[in-house]
């Protein structure tokens, strides 16, 4: 393919999804300034895998658990969408209230444990208006196991990285961000709260299967024996203690008045805006 501003045609030979991308370039050039073809020009003359695995480690570095330096809850209300690049063992808690009556009295509960399982997988939050447009795998929910984007380019050449997720967060809920279990030594965390629903997609580009040959998912938990050591994080018993969210909607028990979960699952489009057809001028 031809562009300007490059000296020659060209070929894609890897993409990953961010949202920081000015910071992950940044990075990305500073790992490679050694094979930077001049000191002016953005050209670096690299092997692909190298080039590959700097991107991978910036990405890493700039948008993992370790960027996040405001510890606040971080809200996601319809039209957010956000990108977040995990390690190896890092685990998300969430937190619910099963009912309107434990909403009003403070009684959350924890009701699930996510886990990365290698470096680089990424965590895609996509925030909706409608209940219609998420799915759940842990809950059964219709369409779960499909993938919403899977891929990356509008003439459907570019598959995705390979989905081992697809979980839902109903308006009220948390997730809790936490260094892996093995990291006793750190008590870093992030707070994210679910003010509408949000679909959540877990990808990994290495895939890790477990004793019986199959690949994880997200909500495969590879370290049972230390599941006790998640619920005890002095992070998570803030989380736990958290006055209580302005939205909910209850997860199990919808009556009749509640539209259905994930009844209508939406165009891939409507969770990447980059795959709209283009509008001629």
């Amino acid at each position: 393919m031809y562009t300007t501003g490059v000296p020659e045609a060209f070929e894609v030979a890897y993409r990953a999804a961010t949202s920081s991308p000015q910071l992950v370039e940044r990075r990305v050039h500073q790992l490679l300034e050694e094979y930077r073809t001049t000191p002016k020009r953005e050209f670096f003359r690299v092997s692909v895998d190298k080039a590959i695995d700097a991107v991978c480690l910036a990405l890493i570095e700039t948008t993992s658990l370790d960027s996040w330096k405001n510890l606040r809850v971080h809200t996601f209300s319809t039209g957010d969408r956000t990108v977040l690049t995990l390690k190896a063992g890092q685990v998300f808690v969430l937190i619910n209230y099963e009912s309107f009556a434990d909403v009003m009295v403070g009684n959350a509960e924890i009701i699930d444990f996510w886990q990365a399982h290698s470096d680089g997988d990424i965590l895609e939050i996509y925030a909706t208006d409608s209940p219609t447009h998420v799915s759940g795998f842990s809950d059964g929910d219709f369409g779960s196991t499909d993938d919403p984007v899977p891929y990356l380019n509008r003439e459907k050449t570019v598959a995705n990285s390979s989905i081992n997720g697809r979980e839902r967060l109903m308006p009220g809920e948390r997730l809790v961000w936490l260094p892996a279990p093995k990291d006793v030594e750190r008590e870093l965390s992030v707070v994210l709260e679910s003010q509408n629903y949000c679909q959540i997609v877990s990808r990994t580009s290495n895939p890790v299967t477990g004793l019986d040959g199959l690949p994880l998912l997200l909500n495969n938990f590879s370290w049972h024996d230390e599941l006790w050591y998640e619920t005890n994080r002095p992070s998570v018993e803030k989380a736990l203690t958290l006055p209580a969210p302005r939205t909910w909607s209850p997860r199990h028990n919808r009556d009749s008045m509640c539209m259905n979960i994930g009844s209508e699952p939406p165009d891939t489009d409507y969770w990447l805006p980059q795959l709209k057809k283009r509008k001629r001028k």
